[in-house]
């Protein structure tokens, strides 16, 4: 059984545990579970479960960091409620259907994290390392593992029960590969522009009709300081005597610790006379040590283990079931130890080999302590730093060549950015940035903005250098623009004349001049050809070919000549299967949406709403 927990644990689980763990855990924080309750308001109630200040400015700023400031802070905050909420209710849920996770299960599944092993074997320094730079214990770790595997029980329940009938995929399959020969002729309205001409009237009463086409929005033009933590960091060179005086100071942090290899044979104690049968067992290996193997193949309950004898190879404290653990951490190699009963059943326990811990040598660890010293350092300096350039900012609102100095940053100017318009690109287009730009104060009196943190641990100061008002843009300013696209217009509806004439006139017998060479073309596969194209091609009845159908584009028309079916893709039955696979995906999705909506719709929530709210 624990070998068959960890052969289950390299499989989707491990996968999905590494995943979370290489990503931010956007998905939820785990407060609730180690911080005293009633401290704080919380900042959502899902019936009797609180969602703390905590446990969701920690998910908030994971989620800052992963997209590095790219969302704007308002609908972050709206995202990242909405999806503790829903892990809050499918947790809840699980835990009332009775669904659970073992601990040998979560350990397991902690020792195959593949950033956590070393040479193919679990480290505990490289989690301890992981930990830290998270700021996260142990113990909070174990605690999302087991609530990631809780969750991925329910939604496996979901994938398994999501059923899509093969003759259906098979069905849509062939529509989707199903393939034509066709020939196209053209009629594009840059063929058409010669016979267009706009007059200045015309021109004229188009910008007087639409004159909200025109209007532009306010913009300004900046120049900007960008204090962040990555650039102090780079500054800063740690003396290695300084490592190393870390590194002999935190030596147990640098230690691989010792590990057990050893082998078993399970008995379960659902077995008839489970304990007898152990007991006998055990009696027999213990006089004939050398038949271990042989009868942990023979016997064992254990089918991960049984078929390579018993082994069950080297592990840690803290991975196997207690009474296992404290069993194998009491025996000499070589020695062999039962019945131990757990909650597994009975073990027969030989212990192999001891494997002594090793202490990592500073050179081994040395880059990892610098990044570490530089990190903790930089921290300390932006704390300071960041105040300081605020004040300076403010105090010599009249330039930012003083905080410029100061602080060894280089002034950048922006392009235009528009108040109201469209989200700007980057750290620029921060709202509270754009909000500060555009006061009363930064327009008329060039005066610095506050320092605002436009990302986790980077702040941005600028003052404007030019200023437009909103207003319309002038008539001679958009007076060829209109002309153009006034051609464009006209050009295009004599190209769709032309090719829906050319088209009627095929179909009583006309070949169109121009047809292409045949192309062969499918909804999987449509060449270059529109959207509307090969919605006509395959709307032409199959079983009166050939025939011709027509569909206007954004250059013009295109008639077509559909000829023939071609013959079946010989991989359209693998097409078939795949198509099934991702349709039960996305059922099974829409069914998980459709029940945490109903655990919704069951259960009281309320979200303050100041928590949704950006913070000044």
């Amino acid at each position: 059984m624990l070998e068959a927990i960890r052969a289950r644990s390299q499989s989707w689980i491990a996968k999905v545990i590494l995943i979370l763990l290489l990503i931010p855990f956007a998905l939820w924080g785990i407060d609730s579970y180690f911080s005293g309750s009633g401290r704080e308001a919380p900042v959502a109630t899902i019936g009797d479960e609180e969602i703390s200040p905590r446990e969701f400015a920690q998910a908030l700023r994971d989620q800052q960091e992963a997209l590095g400031g790219r969302v704007e802070e308002k609908a972050l905050r709206k995202q990242v409620m909405d999806q503790l909420v829903n892990v809050r209710l499918l947790t809840m849920a699980a835990t009332r259907s009775g669904f659970s996770i073992a601990d040998p299960q979560v350990h397991a599944v902690l020792a195959d994290i593949e950033l956590f092993r070393d040479n193919g074997e679990f480290s505990e320094a490289r989690m301890d390392a992981w930990l830290r730079s998270r700021g996260q214990s142990r113990a909070e770790l174990l605690k999302m593992i087991e609530q990631d595997m809780l969750l991925q029980q329910v939604q496996i329940g979901y994938g398994e029960g999501a059923l899509v009938a093969r003759p259906t995929a098979v069905r849509i399959a062939n529509i989707l590969g199903q393939t034509r020969e066709v020939n196209e002729a053209v009629f594009d309205a840059a063929a058409y522009r010669g016979q267009v001409a706009i007059d200045d009237k015309a021109v004229a009463a188009e910008y007087q009709a639409n004159q909200d086409k025109y209007a532009t929005l306010e913009q300004v033009r900046v120049q900007y300081l960008t204090l962040s933590l990555a650039a102090i960091e780079s500054g800063i060179q740690i003396d290695e005597a300084r490592a190393r005086e870390f590194h002999e100071a935190n030596i147990a942090r640098f230690s691989e610790p010792d590990q057990r290899a050893a082998s078993h044979i399970l008995i379960k104690t659902d077995s008839a006379n489970a304990k007898a049968t152990a007991e006998r067992l055990f009696a027999e290996v213990s006089k004939s040590p050398e038949k271990f193997a042989e009868l942990a193949r023979k016997h064992s309950e254990d089918p991960g283990s049984a078929v390579n004898g018993g082994d069950l190879g080297p592990h840690t404290r803290g991975v196997m079931v207690k009474p296992f653990e404290e069993a194998v951490w009491s025996m000499k190699p070589g020695e062999i130890r039962g019945p131990v009963e757990s909650q597994f059943g009975y073990h027969i326990i030989r212990l192999d080999r001891v494997l002594p811990g090793t202490r990592m040598g500073f050179e081994v660890v040395r880059d990892e302590i610098l990044r570490e010293m530089r990190r903790d350092e930089a921290q300390r300096r932006f704390a300071d730093a960041a105040e300081r350039f605020g004040n300076l900012v403010y105090e010599q609102p009249d330039s930012l060549e003083p905080a410029a100095r100061e602080f060894g940053l280089r002034i950048e100017e922006s392009g235009w950015l528009s108040r109201g318009g469209e989200a700007q690109v980057g750290l620029l287009g921060n709202p509270r940035l754009i909000e500060a730009v555009f006061h009363e104060d930064a327009v008329k009196q060039r005066q610095n903005s506050e320092a605002v943190e436009v990302a986790p641990n980077t702040l941005i100061s600028a003052r404007v250098l030019e200023h437009r008002p909103a207003g319309t843009r002038p008539f001679e300013d958009v007076a060829g623009e209109i002309r153009e696209r006034l051609i464009a217009e006209a050009a295009r509806k004599l190209a769709v004349a032309a090719g829906n004439r050319a088209l009627q006139a095929a179909r009583g017998g006309n070949t169109p001049v121009g047809l292409s060479a045949p192309m062969t073309v499918s909804r999987v596969n449509p060449l270059n050809l529109s959207a509307a194209s090969i919605k006509a091609i395959f709307r032409a009845d199959g079983g009166k070919l050939p025939t011709y159908v027509g569909a206007e584009t954004s250059e013009g028309y295109r008639v077509y000549r559909v000829n023939r079916i071609l013959a079946e893709d010989p991989q359209q039955a693998q097409m078939a299967e795949a198509l099934r696979v991702e349709m039960r995906r996305m059922l099974a999705q829409e069914e998980l949406r459709a029940y945490i909506e109903s655990l919704k719709n069951a259960t009281k929530i309320k979200i303050t709403d100041s928590a949704l709210d950006p913070k000044d």
